[in-house]
């Protein structure tokens, strides 16, 4: 956090300024993911916005409070986007209310394959990493589902495998070792991001 963004935090005559700049930016998330996914999605992501930029400039903010914030829209995103999702028609017959089910599993398995190429490096020194066998065997099963949802389901993994890239490479340039709260945050991302992808695409298929 920069000191210019302290004074402005602290000085009283800024205050509403700030604001504007932060409804701002929740309304130019809101118009942005509005474009592609539905209204209910849209405001949720606004909120996390408007929610994390105060929370990550806050002078005492912990990282503990950043994740409980990173987890609560997490789930908010998600139920959106699951209920937008069982509307979805797969490349194939089910019947009735079987088709965002496999949805989930493949969110669920692809999320975890992703978590599997996280340990696949040392999470910590001295850790022992996963061999190049399991990580092999995770990301053919963790994959496989994706594949069955036709193209929604690989943009949907593209979506998540993007996600658990940035994500991994952020954290260990600011904290090079790899907590289980942080493999726990890149199942959360990554399956959040497949069923954003996945979404996104299904109204052009």
């Amino acid at each position: 956090m920069s000191a210019q963004w302290r004074r402005w935090e602290t000085a009283p005559r800024f205050m509403p300024l700030l604001g504007v700049l932060i409804g701002a930016l929740g309304g130019a998330v809101y118009w942005l993911g509005a474009q592609i996914w539905p209204t209910s999605i849209a405001v949720v992501l606004s909120m996390l916005a408007t929610a994390l930029l105060p929370a990550a400039s806050a002078r005492n903010a912990a990282g503990a409070d950043l994740r409980v914030v990173g987890f609560v829209f997490a789930v908010l995103v998600k139920y959106n986007a699951l209920m937008a999702l069982s509307a979805a028609n797969l490349p194939f017959a089910l019947p009735a209310n079987l088709a965002l089910g496999l949805i989930m599993i493949a969110g669920h398995a692809a999320s975890r394959a992703l978590v599997v190429s996280v340990l696949a490096s040392p999470t910590h020194p001295g850790s022992k990493p996963a061999s190049h066998g399991d990580l092999g065997i995770a990301l053919v099963i963790g994959f496989a589902p994706a594949a069955l949802l036709g193209v929604p389901g690989l943009i949907g993994l593209v979506a998540a495998i993007a996600a658990r890239t940035a994500f991994i490479a952020y954290v260990r340039r600011n904290r090079p070792p790899i907590s289980p709260a942080v493999l726990d945050m890149t199942q959360q991302l990554t399956e959040v991001c497949f069923y954003l992808g996945a979404l996104a695409t299904w109204a052009y298929v």
